[in-house]
């Protein structure tokens, strides 16, 4: 079920909710500890499945297109579009902006939907693959599993070199446009 794409597709993925993980993990920091579990639950689950569900419902998307008649122009742009992700995420880890997140259920499922818009174009490249849905769910699990640990370093750590995770999910990117780019010729 686990390919090296895919893995590296979740990875890059998930770094955007592990960096909100992480901050929902500071703001959590004087509450009791059952209490932050089960936020830190809450809050990895909704990352991750919505980020299974965006890749599921992009690679509908991509299915639908590819079967079109316009299958080497489909993955010409599937390829760019992750390259403009990378630049995206290369771009955002320049930036030194300082983030606060508040807490509530609303606000989460928002920032949920939110980090996994990315998910829901990469998904699209998903849309020829049979059974695109392990594959959305092997996203979800990685998302749910790397939240899991930005939201357990909140304890350890109180600041988060995110610029550097920004910047290895936007390698992570150009490396899938790459090897789509390198197929696609």
């Amino acid at each position: 079920m686990f390919s090296f794409e895919t893995t590296l597709l979740g990875v890059a993925l998930a770094l955007d909710a592990a960096v909100a993980s992480f901050a929902m993990g500071i703001i959590n920091l004087e509450l009791p500890k059952t209490v932050r579990i089960s936020r830190g639950l809450l809050v990895c689950s909704l990352f991750g499945f919505f980020q299974a569900f965006m890749i599921w419902l992009g690679s509908l998307g991509g299915y639908f297109l590819t079967f079109s008649g316009y299958g080497h122009l489909f993955q010409l742009a599937v390829a760019l579009i992750f390259l403009i992700i990378g630049m995206r995420a290369f771009q955002e880890s320049l930036k030194k902006v300082s983030q606060t997140v508040e807490w509530g259920f609303f606000p989460v499922v928002i920032l949920a939907v939110a980090t996994s818009i990315d998910a829901l174009v990469s998904g699209i490249s998903m849309g020829p693959l049979p059974q695109a849905h392990t594959n959305a769910i092997e996203i979800g699990l990685i998302t749910f599993f790397i939240c899991g640990i930005g939201f357990s370093m909140s304890i350890f750590l109180r600041s988060f070199p995110t610029q550097w995770l920004l910047r290895l999910a936007s390698g992570i990117f150009f490396f899938l446009g790459g090897r789509v780019l390198i197929d696609f010729f």
